[in-house]
């Protein structure tokens, strides 16, 4: 996500950490996880897919694995596949992290779904309300909904949130396959008038 100071030297140790684990012992399932999400950062989508899904059959009752599948599925296009990884690590965990409730929403707002959305969403604010990307998530839902005056309550969250808080970066740091599904976020924000 480019959050280090070198960005491109901690893929590489991640990458070399994940990939050293894996060899090390390849029945254990958080090597595998692991391997996932670096796969996913380095926009592999399909070998992402697959450590997930190897995750899976060593572990099926891992949450962590059906949420890293659920990632790796939405920022591969598979949106509508993705939820039912969501839904399915909630159920495995009842005390699931709040960042699902995003994954869950981003999944939702992908397909359309924006209602539902704002509930995600919304219940992630109630046991997280320091997140600004769901609060930026929130106004675009709210900006495709035609509830602008919303979309600029949460927007301008947003910012007294992260004052920090960059468009850009978020396009260049999720791992889309297709880098046009972020802008989808960007027409929500438009039709309220934020960008």
């Amino acid at each position: 996500m480019s959050w280090s100071p070198s960005p491109s030297i901690s893929r590489e140790q991640a990458e070399e950490a994940a990939t050293r684990a894996v060899a090390l012992d390849d029945q254990n399932p958080n090597a595998h996880w692991a391997l996932c999400i670096v796969n996913l950062h380095l926009r592999r989508h399909d070998l992402a897919i697959r450590e997930a899904e190897r995750t899976i059959s060593l572990a099926p009752n891992l949450a962590d694995g059906h949420e890293a599948l659920g990632n790796a599925l939405h920022y591969s296009g598979k949106s509508e596949e993705a939820l039912a990884c969501f839904d399915r690590a909630m159920a495995l965990n009842p005390y699931y992290p709040d960042i699902f409730l995003h994954f869950q929403a981003q999944a939702m707002f992908q397909l359309g779904r924006y209602e539902d959305a704002v509930a995600s969403l919304r219940r992630r604010l109630v046991r997280n309300p320091g997140t600004d990307v769901s609060r930026v998530l929130l106004a675009a839902s709210y900006g495709h909904l035609g509830r602008f005056d919303e979309a600029r309550e949460q927007w301008q969250e947003v910012f007294r949130v992260n004052p920090e808080y960059s468009l850009e970066h978020r396009r260049k740091a999720l791992p889309y396959k297709n880098p046009s599904d972020f802008e989808l976020v960007v027409d929500g924000l438009r039709k309220a008038g934020l960008v």
